[in-house]
């Protein structure tokens, strides 16, 4: 069988060059859709690092000067106290289980702050997102830390005075020496002030700012905010998780009653479900997009290697009846053409790879953020031309399957008198 099979190739060169150039083309086109949605899927499933399940934002409002209620010449103690009796009164709550306050801190977040951290010769480029949050910010979004610290736990770290730093804070740095694990305990600089240091409390685990963000984004400490001077305006609450049932309903009729306080009133309530939604959306329609696109590139790349196998084999009829009058059986048939198509694939597929690795060391492919990452990396690259190899094989099985079947069953005079 192996020596028909090369003699076969070898008879038809010309027809067969011409198809190791079309397959080679398409497993790179392929390679590239294939790592596209590779890189997306990856992205999109990785750790969030918080959980936003049964919780919900408060818009905290103020009275003007044109309210009947309004209290003119508050002081800062009075304000400081206002805020303290409606973060009391909304713990009280029997259904809420936390609540945090934080400044362009929660998931979702349209607004973010950027800072820095110092120690020794490490100082952090590029962007680092900053948190600056109340303890129990900790509580109601569920972080943890890599040491297995609990919300509970980082909570009382926060409380302290120290802070936190998620644990791929030093990622973009070239050669820092040490990872973010090993600022655990130490004392460092941070939003540009080298008068005075801090304590890294604990490390958590990444935290990233939406399902499609990756890279700098995602970095992050996390302030409290007794060390700021930062109005922490962004209100946050959990909710207990058998409780969630008319919570904003029950909340909203009591807003009159128990959460004006002083100038200060609840004006709005927003499940996270919805911010999410709101916030994610224009990504989402962005990739959906793009894939409606690669897809339809696929289907017409499929139907074109399916057409040309097709034809291909449709052509053979004459040779396929030969073979089975010569006492060839539909498995060698099968086995011989299958073996033409496939071989003339696996030799292009080192050459397809080959071209693969250059496009992705030009930094022309997708884009993964991580150690080992990259635009290149072998892993990655032998995982989608693995899987590119294996999706062409199938649109070639397919392609020549389907006709060599119906082929093999025309009866051997009638093909031969028909050619």
């Amino acid at each position: 069988m192996d020596q028909k099979l090369f003699k076969q190739i070898k008879n038809e060169w010309r027809s067969n060059l011409w198809l190791a150039i079309e397959l080679l083309i398409v497993s790179v086109v392929m390679w590239y859709i294939i790592d596209y949605f590779y890189v997306d899927y990856r992205v999109y499933n990785e750790p969030l690092g918080f959980d936003t399940e049964h919780c919900y934002r408060l818009d905290v409002s103020y009275l003007n000067e044109k309210s009947p209620d309004y209290i003119a010449d508050a002081s800062e103690e009075e304000w400081v106290s206002w805020m303290n009796t409606l973060e009391d009164r909304l713990r009280a709550r029997p259904e809420i289980e936390a609540v945090g306050r934080g400044q362009n801190s929660h998931p979702y977040n349209g607004s973010n702050s950027g800072t820095m951290l110092k120690y020794d010769t490490i100082n952090t480029s590029s962007y680092v997102i900053r948190r600056v949050v109340s303890p129990d910010f900790v509580r109601v979004f569920r972080y943890e830390g890599i040491n297995g610290e609990t919300p509970d736990q980082l909570a009382e770290i926060l409380d302290k005075g120290e802070i936190l730093i998620s644990e791929n804070l030093l990622s973009m740095e070239k050669d820092p020496g040490m990872d973010a694990a090993d600022l655990m305990g130490k004392d460092v600089y941070i939003d540009w002030d080298t008068t005075r240091t801090v304590r890294v409390g604990a490390v958590l685990k990444p935290v990233k700012y939406s399902e499609f963000l990756q890279g700098p984004m995602n970095r992050t400490i996390v302030i409290p905010e007794r060390l700021t001077n930062v109005n922490t305006n962004e209100w946050v609450v959990r909710v207990k998780e058998n409780m969630d049932k008319d919570f904003e309903k029950n909340l909203r009729a009591d807003i009159d009653r128990h959460f004006r306080i002083g100038n200060m009133y609840i004006s709005n309530i927003k499940p996270f479900s919805v911010l999410r939604d709101s916030y994610i959306k224009a990504e989402k329609d962005t990739i959906r997009n793009m894939l409606t696109v690669m897809g339809f590139l696929m289907v017409n790349i499929f139907l074109g290697l399916l057409g040309t196998f097709w034809f291909r084999t449709q052509q053979r009829t004459r040779d396929i009846a030969v073979r089975k009058v010569s006492g060839a059986t539909s498995g060698d048939i099968l086995r011989l053409l299958f073996g033409e198509g496939l071989l003339i694939l696996t030799v292009v597929t080192p050459i397809a790879i080959a071209i693969d690795a250059n496009i992705a060391n030009l930094e022309l492919s997708a884009y993964l953020h991580g150690a080992g990452d990259g635009y290149f990396a072998w892993w990655r690259l032998a995982l989608c031309g693995g899987l590119t190899y294996i999706v062409m094989a199938i649109m070639i099985v397919v392609g020549i399957a389907i006709p060599a079947y119906r082929a093999m069953h025309i009866t051997p005079a009638v093909a031969l008198h028909n050619e």
